[in-house]
């Protein structure tokens, strides 16, 4: 269970992966394009380009660590935008995916919590929406997402979730962008209808963060269907709420 392209087994230098180190908190920068249907199927990930911001001690430095996350983030999505054809005056649909109601899997809600809109200030180009789960609401998330696009004509999509990694030390540590696109419940194997922009018709940015791993990666005598997450997980997906919230709005 991994949604991390930089776990993937695959020798990325051998296909452009180039990583800055920021020299401030630790942070780690991994980018890499896949372009070519022949590298997409050797690292098991879509085409398009993936950002993947790493700092595993961004929880012990606090709020300078957090602003500058968010800094650096925030320039990420731009060049993704911009990649896209994402400007200031596009219309842009925030989604966050995931249940609100578990604390592994309420990254997306919360991230729209922390955004505010200036619903008065017209046209009113950014718009958020949170569509839970299909078991909770009988809904799937990709026909919502697909059905507001079109209504709100948007021009493109930016969606937040929760992750998979391979590794306890990745958890709530890794930031990981992307314009590939996003599977809901792919890191618990349920996989509904691919949420990317040949099935949206529009760009679409993916934000995820790993919050948890099958507990058979730590320890082989624990259940397949068990899953690990950080004892500190509320305090880590607030955390990141903030970080990914703020760069969002300061990129859109």
């Amino acid at each position: 269970m991994y949604d991390l392209i930089d776990e993937c087994g695959s020798d990325l230098k051998n296909l452009g992966y180039e990583q800055i180190s920021h020299g401030k908190f630790s942070l780690c920068e991994g980018r890499v394009d896949i372009f070519t249907d022949q590298k997409s199927k050797l690292v098991g990930f879509d085409k398009g380009s993936y950002i993947i911001y790493n700092c595993p001690l961004m929880h012990a430095y606090g709020q300078e660590c957090f602003d500058y996350l968010s800094t650096q983030l925030a320039k990420g999505i731009r060049r993704l935008a911009r990649k896209n054809k994402l400007n200031k005056k596009s219309r842009i649909l925030v989604v966050g995916l995931g249940n609100p109601a578990i604390l592994a899997d309420c990254l997306g809600s919360r991230v729209l919590d922390e955004i505010n809109l200036d619903v008065l200030k017209k046209p009113l180009r950014v718009f958020k929406f949170a569509p839970n789960i299909f078991f909770n609401t009988g809904i799937n998330s990709f026909d919502a997402i697909n059905m507001l696009c079109i209504w709100l004509d948007a021009d493109g999509v930016c969606v937040i979730d929760a992750l998979g990694t391979n590794s306890p030390s990745r958890l709530t540590t890794s930031i990981q962008i992307n314009d590939a696109g996003m599977t809901p419940a792919s890191a618990v194997n349920n996989l509904g209808n691919k949420i990317c922009k040949s099935s949206l018709g529009v760009a679409c940015i993916s934000i995820g963060v790993p919050t948890m791993l099958l507990a058979g990666k730590v320890n082989p005598s624990y259940p397949d269907k068990l899953i690990l997450t950080p004892k500190d997980i509320h305090s880590e997906v607030s955390n990141l709420a903030k970080i990914i919230s703020k760069a969002i709005t300061m990129a859109l």
